[in-house]
């Protein structure tokens, strides 16, 4: 059995295990994956075509090396290429949930909507509770949730029924890449995600201030 990173590709289209997927024919031909399932899901979602975005585990045949012939996207994207074919073993079809906040919680623990909102009218109440497939997103609840505490990251699992998260869903980007949901519903805490790492310094205090300027234009959050 393999004891080396476990490597992602994120694409539409229907791919079984054992299937291949080739280096691309244009230019210098290249395919891209990663170690980092977000990643993944962004590369999916934004992906042309109507078809599902999908998330694969894939095995590379070859060399694996940092793709530096991407652009910086501003979002998560795969951040590894080949030359040589990718071999799928299976599709990644169920992920953990994750709630980003600074209350300090335990193991069966409730996270209940009907809180003072992060962002928005603060004299109001929230509807919902929000919760995420990527840790990428958790983290951003992390961070910019209210308080001097430290940020966590819960694993969580839904109580009731969740649906997409309209204030991150077919806005800036298409589809749901972010992988955001709300629920009417508490969240029941599972575990706690102790190793997750914030993002750098310059780039959360771009998007304090992104929130800032939006809060000052009036833009409310999507609460109902």
């Amino acid at each position: 059995m393999s004891t080396g990173p476990r490597y992602y590709h994120g694409r539409r289209g229907d791919l079984k295990p054992g299937a291949w997927i080739e280096p691309g024919p244009a230019g210098e031909p290249r395919v891209y994956l990663t170690s980092t399932i977000d990643e993944a899901v962004w590369d999916a979602e934004l992906a042309a075509g109507e078809a599902p975005g999908r998330v694969y585990v894939v095995e590379p045949v070859g060399h694996v090396e940092e793709a530096t012939d991407r652009e910086p996207a501003g979002h998560p994207t795969m951040s590894l290429r080949s030359r040589e074919p990718l071999r799928v073993v299976a599709e990644v079809t169920e992920w953990p949930l994750y709630h980003g906040t600074k209350a300090d919680l335990r193991r069966g623990d409730l996270i209940k909507p009907g809180h003072t909102p992060n962002f928005g009218d603060r004299g109001r109440t929230t509807k919902y509770v929000y919760l995420s497939r990527t840790l990428d997103a958790a983290t951003w609840g992390a961070e910019l949730a209210e308080g001097e505490a430290r940020g966590r990251i819960y694993i969580v699992e839904p109580t009731g029924a969740i649906e997409d998260d309209p204030n991150l869903t077919d806005k800036k980007f298409r589809g749901n890449p972010t992988k955001s949901f709300r629920s009417l519903a508490p969240l029941r805490v599972t575990g706690e995600v102790t190793d997750w790492k914030g993002h750098a310094p310059a780039v959360l205090q771009a998007m304090k201030e992104g929130l800032a300027k939006l809060q000052r234009l009036g833009v409310q959050p999507i609460d109902d």
